[in-house]
């Protein structure tokens, strides 16, 4: 083992040591924090022991545990933002306690207070020691207009993370695969969390509590991605009476509902359907999909939880291209797309399902046992036929004296199915004030069928049912202002030899408010995700391929950065990290099968890098909240078989970005949002000459080929950039038929929400040039292919009750 991985043991060892032998006489307490009025629980509610004054916050399930006390009196002060502050006296002997759930009452806030972004720099508690989280609520993502109520529209307006093609719902985290993000719900890993319709995610953001994006650095309870983790939590519903909301909008309908179940139960039902109508009638398109949850949480006792959630998301994407092409042949007086034939169609399905028991065992130890299901199913087809007749000039006057007539034709069709069983048990165990030992055990059993046919020719099938173990244990540390934590993730994978992956974050709170940041950690990553992004038109799906028989992918990230808060309620930071991806794994599915014999074989592995810094200031000024971020990065991959080894430039890498995210709330009935970016030019391989196969169509009897576009080496063009501005309007209703819709429902209250999006359409952003043939007189022209081409107006009409 290496020098670091000794030195991580040996911190580990005598954090332990110290933490037992000199509080162990030390008593503890622990309980829940919710909201009066539904019930649910509160993550990051800030709990101040006044004595010792000291205190910690609630965790990602409401909970909290405070050690160091001893026999006497104690007062505790719990507060959260948005509800009234509410003191909690006790009495303790010689044994912990268990404290009564402490119920927050909600609070009007003042204009003034109302912010999109959270006060403060207070921290879940087992998020205390991240070094590079960002959070956003449910009002942040409903108060960003291009996001359309989407967490993963609206992370994309975050500092460090990127889009990939402009169709697709994949996104990019410091220079990693979109294949390397983790996405979890309640603990549930969800696999291709995307709609393939408007690119959005398969989250209700209703259901949302709280959205944690860890980008880098994370502890070692992540496992299995190499780039992020988004963690959602979600709601248990509403403990004393039915609540919900209906919205209609233009493309999409939803539902939520929330109730109490008995007297110790609760229960969500909350589901979305969408239609397309502007697809429907320029692309002909037939496309749905629907996703729906399903929440019961019993409250067995003051120590026990037990909640069980499922999801299932479908879509159906059939997309015809024909129409809109011969509209832009007739605008650009070409006949270039009068005989041409692009369309998709794509049949997306999830499925999960998990049963979460929560238990205090005592006010020391805290328990979260989970077994979840967890599947997707995915089957995507792309054809493009296109005809065209080729001329040749005669010797005299310029005239045909022979006519060809062409078929271009390609299409792919990918199929991918996998399942994920996972059981898993965390312990928290309160050493000391200063200390926390955290302990985890998981087992999970795969399942993977994948298959590739490209232009008829198949690719070949894969079919594998791998296991994977690991063992976790992580040591939270503070002395004074100094914060450490060291962790270990243990990884067994079809039962190959056990990886190690040690982590390390460190925190200095300095004075006057400024907070020092590090981390450093090595991530294995077992499953990944075949890039097809060079023969499918748009990659909009993330095809899951297990490693057996080859080391994991692995990259070690070096992080390093400093926090400002500027009173309560803004905060400057700057993050500058460095990510050695030492192992990384393409597919180059256009081998032919002379060369390779399986799907496998067609793995190629290889190394890359990415490093930059992140500028961003968030908080509220008086009416006024958001945050403005500026990013500067690079990227690189390279392996043997590629550009002749050569390193290259990654595909999604941005040089530079500017994101700007607005809220002005100029009453509780008004408020405007707005959204920027600016996205410097990303690298892509421009074809610069095309290689034709020819074959005889049997069926038509007509000459055909399909092209291999030849460009002069991997992304050596830069495109232009891209530049974006949304802005909305969000009014509560208080006249007119919406309001009286509203007291027929017996709501209280109603919103009309107006999103102009694409207000910078008349500077067309560009995402390809695509070379013309068999036109003579554009030959040698590229097609700018761009995506705004005109601005949209959304409306949506919701009723809460």
């Amino acid at each position: 083992m290496s020098q670091s991985f000794h030195i991580f043991l040996g911190v580990l060892a005598i954090g332990l040591v110290f933490s037992v032998g000199v509080e162990a006489q030390h008593l503890a307490v622990s309980g829940y924090v919710t909201d009066s009025e539904s019930g649910e629980t509160l993550i990051g509610a800030t709990v101040y022991h006044c004595e010792t004054q000291s205190g910690v916050v609630t965790d990602n399930y409401g909970f909290y545990q405070l050690a160091g006390l001893q026999p006497g009196t104690h007062r505790l002060v719990v507060s959260y933002v948005g509800f009234t502050p509410d003191t909690l006296w006790f009495s303790m002997g010689s044994k912990g306690l268990m404290l009564p759930e402490v119920k927050l009452k909600p609070r009007v806030l003042a204009v003034e207070e109302v912010s999109i972004v959270a006060a403060g720099i207070d921290r879940p508690a087992d998020r205390k020691a991240e070094t590079s989280m960002l959070e956003l609520s449910s009002k942040t993502i409903q108060s960003i207009p291009g996001a359309g109520n989407d967490v993963f529209s609206a992370i994309k307006f975050l500092p460090g993370i990127d889009r990939t093609e402009p169709w697709s719902p994949l996104y990019t985290v410091r220079g990693g695969e979109p294949g390397e993000n983790a996405v979890l719900l309640d603990g549930v890993m969800i696999y291709n969390p995307y709609h393939s319709s408007l690119s959005s995610g398969i989250f209700n953001t209703q259901m949302i509590k709280s959205v944690d994006l860890l980008v880098g650095g994370f502890g070692a309870e992540y496992g299995g991605r190499n780039s992020s983790v988004m963690y959602i939590s979600s709601k248990d519903g509403n403990t004393n009476a039915l609540h919900g909301e209906v919205e209609p909008s233009t493309f999409q309908s939803k539902v939520f509902l929330e109730f109490p179940v008995g007297e110790k139960g609760s229960g969500i039902v909350a589901g979305r359907y969408f239609y397309d109508i502007f697809s429907q009638f320029i692309l002909q398109s037939r496309s749905y999909f629907y996703d729906f949850n399903l929440s019961y949480t019993y409250r067995l006792n003051a120590k026990n939880r037990l909640s069980f959630k499922y999801f299932q998301s479908r879509d159906r994407n059939v997309v015809d291209f024909n129409v809109f092409y011969r509209y832009l042949g007739n605008t650009l007086d070409m006949d270039l797309y009068n005989d041409f034939n692009f369309n998709f169609t794509n049949r997306w399905i999830n499925r999960a399902g998990t049963l979460i028991h929560k238990w205090a065992i005592s006010p020391r130890v805290f328990v979260r046992n989970q077994l979840y299901y967890s599947s997707h199913e995915s089957d995507n087809y792309t054809r493009v036929d296109f005809f065209f007749d080729y001329a040749e000039p005669g010797t005299e006057g310029g005239t045909a004296y022979d006519t060809l007539r062409f078929k271009l034709s390609t299409s792919t069709s990918f199929t991918n199915r996998m399942a994920d069983v996972c059981g898993k048990s965390y312990l928290n165990l309160v050493l000391a004030r200063y200390n926390t030992l955290r302990l985890g055990v998981e087992a999970n059993s795969y399942f993977f069928k994948n298959s590739a046919v490209i232009n008829k020719v198949d690719q070949g099938n894969l079919e594998l049912a791998p296991a994977q173990y690991a063992l976790v244990v992580e040591d939270k540390l503070e002395a004074g202002p100094l914060l450490i934590r060291p962790g270990l993730r243990m990884t067994q994978y079809n039962n190959r030899n056990w990886q190690y992956e040690p982590r390390f974050n460190l925190k200095w709170s300095l004075p006057h408010r400024t907070q020092i940041k590090a981390a450093w950690g090595v991530y294995h990553q077992y499953v990944i995700s075949m890039n097809t992004n060079e023969v499918e038109m748009s990659q909009a799906v993330d095809y899951y391929f297990p490693l057996n028989g080859y080391e994991p992918a692995q990259s070690v990230h070096y992080i390093a950065g400093v926090e400002q808060d500027f009173g309560k309620s803004l905060q400057l930071s700057f993050d500058t990290y460095y990510k050695a991806i030492r192992r990384v794994y393409t597919f180059d599915v256009n081998q032919t099968d002379n060369q390779v014999l399986t799907l496998s074989d067609k793995l190629q592995q290889g190394t890359g890098e990415a490093y930059g810094g992140e500028l961003m200031l968030k908080g509220a000024v008086k009416k006024l909240s958001g945050w403005v971020s500026y990013g500067l990065s690079w990227a690189t991959r390279q392996y043997p078989q590629v550009n002749d080894g050569q390193s290259y430039p990654y595909d999604f890498n941005r040089r530079h970005t500017l994101k700007v995210v607005a809220n002005y709330t100029q009453s509780r009935s008004l408020e405007y949002n707005a959204a920027f970016t600016y996205l410097s030019g990303n690298y892509r391989s421009i074809e610069q000459s095309m290689q034709n196969y020819y074959y005889l169509d049997p069926v038509s009897n007509q000459l055909s080929f399909f092209p291999v576009w030849l460009p002069s080496g991997k992304n050596t063009a830069k495109m232009p950039a891209l530049i974006n501005l949304d802005v909305s309007l969000r009014k509560r209703l208080r006249s007119g038929f919406g309001k009286q819709a509203s007291d027929f429902f017996r709501a209280r209250e109603s919103y009309l929400t107006f999103t102009l999006k694409n207000l910078t359409f008349f500077r067309r952003n560009i995402e390809y040039y695509y070379p013309i043939t068999g036109v003579p007189r554009w030959e040698g022209k590229y097609l700018p292919i761009g995506t705004n081409w005109l601005p949209t107006l959304g409306l949506s009409y919701a009723i809460k009750f």
